[in-house]
């Protein structure tokens, strides 16, 4: 959950959430689609004026269920599966009780739940790491030596344990089906140690080469000869979405957390991804290039 660009700390209330984005999108449209004015829904439904225009603006404006409920009959959403879409976008627009108020969780920031909201939702995730192993498919240990390396060693036993679990809970895909995942990893992320003896990255490479290939997950190394892939900087994931959601999401790290991006910025990494792709190793072969590296770093 490190997303390789530090342990995330800050909350801001007041931050649209993607989410909240999405969903005040939607309700603006369809009550744009029908020709009626802020003022008279939120007296139809008995709503104040200025908590269903900032929920239209994504801002923090909680709405009940009933009253969700009740701007879906006016909106005339009868279709199921919008509407179960659109109540479900409602409840997590400003809430994710998995993520939140746990006490031995960090206190993350609105752009960390965007990301392990789309995660939870995505039909394919797709990311290029060009620092650390992919957060899907690693090891337990090496989840533990990067939290305790970005916590400077501070973090206690019980903290530790909720990371550990984290990881094992959203690759594990909380008990949902499972989902593809298909990563790019530089071939340098590959021989970069994180702890201080390199005792985790032999078995972390091992659970990898077993993942490379498989069914639900493909690893693509791009070695270190290949020429450079405009757009490739830094590490990035993709979320492929069901409708009706959005098509594509995407995040990329920087130095103060994560940015989230839809609509043709997503598009445009995906195109960085296809070139990545194209550039990397086969699963087959990447996974032979992993096992080696596994028994022997020098190669």
């Amino acid at each position: 959950m490190d997303t390789e660009a530090g342990m995330p700390v800050r909350r801001d209330d007041d931050e649209p959430s993607l989410r909240s984005r999405w969903l005040g999108q939607r309700f603006r449209e369809l009550r744009e689609d029908l020709g009626l004015t802020l003022r008279f829904v939120a007296g139809h439904v008995g709503v104040e004026f200025a908590d269903l225009a900032a929920c239209e603006r994504g801002q923090r404006r909680l709405l009940k269920s009933e009253t969700v409920k009740a701007l879906l009959d006016l909106y005339r959403v009868f279709e199921q599966a919008e509407r179960d879409h659109l109540l479900r976008l409602a409840r997590d627009a400003f809430r994710l009780p998995r993520w939140e108020g746990n006490f031995d969780g960090p206190d993350l920031d609105t752009s960390m739940l965007d990301y392990l909201w789309l995660e939870s939702v995505a039909e394919r995730v797709r990311c290029y790491s060009a620092t650390l192993i992919p957060e899907l498919v690693r090891t337990p240990a090496y989840v533990e030596s990067v939290v305790r390396r970005e916590f400077e060693s501070a973090a206690s036993d019980a903290q530790m344990a909720w990371w550990v679990q984290t990881y094992h809970d959203r690759q594990t895909f909380n008990g949902g089906p499972p989902i593809e995942v298909r990563a790019v990893v530089a071939e340098s992320v590959l021989r970069r140690s994180v702890d201080g003896a390199g005792r985790t990255l032999p078995e972390q490479l091992e659970y990898l080469a077993k993942t490379a290939d498989a069914r639900r997950t493909q690893v693509r190394v791009l070695p270190a000869a290949a020429r450079y892939v405009p757009g490739s900087d830094g590490s990035f994931t993709l979320f492929d979405l069901p409708a009706p959601y959005p098509r594509l999401a995407a995040c990329t790290s920087h130095a103060h957390g994560l940015a989230v991006h839809d609509e043709r910025t997503a598009e445009q990494y995906a195109h960085v991804f296809d070139r990545l792709c194209a550039a990397a190793l086969d699963p087959t072969e990447s996974a032979s290039l992993i096992s080696r590296l596994a028994t022997d770093p020098t190669t």
